[in-house]
């Protein structure tokens, strides 16, 4: 795919009609909790159960949870000082079918969890070197979905993921390897890095920080977040959300915002591939432009961007995940809310 700023329809503000969430279920974390990983690491599995990864103080310390929610109520595990390099180390949670979940602890280490959150099999994880010679650690991130039994697993840095790596696993013969890692193909962004011409290196090709990733079908569906590590501080240059291929070339543009460093303030979004395929969670990052910092979700069937009409007296929560009509949302704070999704067209 070659880029082609002018290639693509403008978004269709217009064209939407609004996502309504009805609380069926209010469940509690624990009183002590540091949900920084919350947001990128929650997934809803095949039986409606929500998996997360926060960190919980108990006896003065912090430690690590892996949590599982449903409308019966909370569920965890704890991982050992053994099994992460510090409290606030990253994790990858895989949705492993059947209600379970595969955690990578770190990049040589897979831990299966059965819908008890009881341990199902540690794995050794194969191909650990290539990735410590490529320097890539993993991301707080999820992976969903599989094709020919690959996982599609983001890795990069705590500030932000470059690369996209093949994972396979097969529980039953407690295996699991890397395949080799791939940066998407630079020349198919609009990287846009000072928002000025005048700069040498403003637009040069660089690999894009992927911000999602899942497998849909047969192929592979991403986000993508700018071209900068600390978009908090800078904003974004760009957001896309794509098809690629196993070569990282991009194969459909689907959705491409751009121009960002040329506008006044500053702009960005964070975007979550829903665990069903169907859409996206976007999050802006800044309170400013036209949905003043509320949260949008795009479906990929007519590509509209919906408001979202929150529970009463959730009206700080934000949208985590969506799958099969529910939706779950944490508050800020200590509560993670199940709703069902009804739509409402104008």
């Amino acid at each position: 795919m070659t880029r082609g700023r002018g290639a693509l329809p403008s978004p269709r503000w217009d064209r939407i009609g609004r996502v309504k969430l009805i609380l069926d279920a209010d469940i509690s974390l624990p009183g002590a909790v540091d949900a920084l990983h919350l947001p990128k690491t929650a997934l809803i599995t095949d039986d409606g159960a929500l998996w997360a990864v926060v960190n919980v103080e108990t006896d003065d310390s912090w430690g690590t949870w892996v949590i599982r929610a449903d409308e019966d109520g909370l569920a965890h595990h704890t991982l050992s000082a053994a099994d992460v390099d510090d409290a606030f180390s990253a994790q990858t949670l895989i949705d492993a079918g059947g209600g379970e979940v595969a955690v990578a602890l770190s990049t040589g280490a897979l831990r299966v969890l059965d819908r008890s959150t009881a341990v199902v099999a540690d794995i050794v994880m194969r191909g650990e070197q290539q990735l410590r010679q490529a320097d890539l650690h993993l991301t707080p991130s999820t992976a969903r979905g599989h094709h020919q039994g690959a996982f599609r697993v983001r890795l990069g840095s705590r500030f932000g993921a470059r690369a996209l790596v093949p994972l396979q696993i097969d529980v039953a013969a407690r295996s699991a390897s890397w395949g080799l890692p791939l940066d998407l193909d630079a020349s198919a962004y609009p990287v846009d890095r000072y928002g000025s011409d005048d700069f040498d290196g403003n637009s040069g090709p660089a690999a894009p920080i992927i911000g999602d990733v899942a497998t849909v079908g047969d192929g592979i569906l991403v986000c993508t977040e700018g071209s900068d590590e600390f978009p908090l501080r800078y904003g974004m240059d760009f957001f896309t959300i794509d098809r690629v291929g196993t070569d990282g070339r991009v194969t459909e543009r689907i959705h491409e915002q751009a121009g960002w460093k040329r506008m006044p303030g500053k702009h960005g979004w964070y975007g979550r591939i829903t665990s069903d395929g169907d859409a996206l969670v976007l999050s802006p990052l800044f309170s400013s432009g036209e949905w003043k910092g509320k949260q949008r979700i795009f479906r990929l069937a007519d590509r509209s961007f919906d408001p979202v009409t929150l529970p009463r007296g959730a009206s700080k929560s934000t949208v985590l995940d969506i799958r099969d009509g529910h939706a779950w949302l944490w508050d800020g704070g200590s509560r993670l809310l199940r709703c069902e999704v009804a739509s409402e067209k104008p």
